[in-house]
């Protein structure tokens, strides 16, 4: 009997020695098979790339297609950050690698989901993805930021679309392989892209959210007069401003960008409700249409000074351009946000498979509060520190913001919408380390802003 014992024990332990690989293939083929092929260094996805559909923009003019078992990039650097890439060695990154299921195609399927696809699709070519982007504006936009280092974003306000999001520095996906070991160690940072996924502090631009919430709030009023001595005490030290402006009311001191004036309501909303107006303009969710989107991050400090500081953008405030554009758009739309998008359709052989619901219209802001914030943005232009955003013609509703950061000199941002009194288009221009906003990204604005509104 002892024998026999001994003999099943080892029979068991050889059994699950057999069943233990087998488990854990059939856990890898099966379970986990979609999660492993979608992997962007998984090189086995190139196999078909033949077959893999191409990425189109508004117009479907080609940004990213497939020739002769190689993926080409009409726009080179003008779009190199946005669409990622695709390659033999490098596996995939950006758009193309978080598009992988809608647009690979499969010569043989690798997975369950892969053959019921490839069965519903019926045929083995995959899907063409359709952006918003307009890549005659986007162009512009890459241009514009030509000797910087930065973002340029235009959302169209009645919409929603992403119309155009450049980044520089960049790189083109044609070289990228050669340049690899070069571009994964530049600090410059080449392969992030910032109009997105960058997160910077907003400096004054953030104004616009601390007066829109605090009027909504009731902490202030339009016809408020704060006294502004040039500093304040911010809780553990003292808040310097850019000058004395004496008696301001509300709408002055977003002309001038009083920071007194905005560190004092930055105080009386704190860091919570500063938080939470962030939420309520939904900065703080993740996008479905706008893949690969980085949330803005709110205060976490807990210092005396943090909500003064975050009332003025700073503190340790961290948000995207295109957060700061969404922001801009609800105001336009007196105090309505739409989700913001990139993805436009899916189709197949030139028929759409796929379009995203229309976006859902969401109150965030009673109109009276937009509109008074949209008053003082159209004065800032005219007349404050916006006025190098100026159009001859057509009124410009906008804010700069000089953004103080640990890692060198100030960041230059303009945020605004046009025309002010109908508008079409919201911009964001973020320029790193370029020093104040007024004098470089404001200028900038302008002529975006005027090829985004031609005909």
């Amino acid at each position: 009997m002892a024998i026999k014992a001994r003999v099943r024990m080892v029979a068991l332990f050889l059994l699950v020695l057999f069943l233990a690989p087998v488990v854990n293939l059939t856990r890898l083929q099966v379970l986990r098979s979609e999660e492993l092929f979608s992997r962007p260094d998984n090189t086995r996805t190139l196999e078909d790339l033949s077959l893999r559909g191409s990425l189109l923009d508004r117009t479907g003019q080609p940004l990213a297609q497939s020739r002769e078992g190689r993926r080409v990039y009409p726009l080179g650097p003008i779009t190199g950050p946005l669409l990622g890439y695709m390659t033999g060695r490098l596996g995939s990154a950006g758009l193309e690698a978080s598009l992988e299921a809608r647009t690979a195609g499969y010569a043989v399927p690798r997975t369950p989901l892969q053959a019921w696809s490839l069965l519903a699709r019926g045929e083995r070519r995959g899907d063409d993805v359709v952006l918003t982007l307009d890549r005659d504006l986007q162009k512009v936009a890459w241009e514009l930021l030509e000797g910087f280092r930065g973002a340029v974003l235009v959302l169209d306000i009645p919409t929603g679309e992403i119309l155009a999001v450049a980044s520089r520095p960049s790189f083109d996906p044609a070289t990228l392989e050669a340049d690899w070991d070069r571009l994964r160690v530049d600090p410059a940072a080449p392969l992030i892209e910032r109009g997105t996924q960058g997160l910077y502090p907003p400096g004054s631009t953030f104004k616009i959210l601390t007066m829109a919430g605090a009027l909504a709030d009731a902490r202030t009023s339009a016809d408020e007069v704060f006294a502004c001595t040039g500093s304040m005490d911010a809780g553990n030290f003292i808040l310097h401003d850019n000058a004395i402006h004496g008696q301001v009311r509300l709408e002055e001191a977003l002309v001038v960008s009083c920071n007194v004036t905005f560190a004092t309501l930055g105080q009386r909303l704190g860091v919570e409700g500063l938080r939470r107006w962030m939420d309520e303009f939904g900065l703080l969710d993740e996008l479905p249409l706008v893949p690969n989107a980085a949330a803005a991050r709110p205060v976490h400090s807990g210092a005396p000074s943090a909500a003064a500081e975050a009332g003025i953008g700073q503190a340790d405030l961290l948000l995207s351009p295109l957060a700061m554009a969404r922001v801009a758009a609800a105001l336009a739309r007196g105090g309505v946000d739409l989700e913001s998008r990139l993805l436009r359709a899916q189709t197949r052989r030139g028929e759409e498979t796929w379009r995203p619901a229309p976006p859902r219209a969401r109150r965030v802001l009673p109109r009276a509060v937009a509109e008074e914030v949209g008053r003082a943005m159209t004065a800032a232009v005219a007349r404050g520190t916006g006025r190098a955003a100026a159009l001859s013609g057509v009124a410009v509703a906008g804010k700069t913001g000089t953004a103080e950061n640990p890692h060198g000199a100030p960041h230059a941002w303009f945020v605004g919408y046009a025309p002010a009194d109908k508008p079409e288009v919201a911009v964001a221009i973020l320029l790193e380390n370029a020093g104040g906003g007024g004098a470089h990204a404001a200028p900038l604005a302008s002529h975006l802003l005027q090829e985004a509104l031609s005909p």
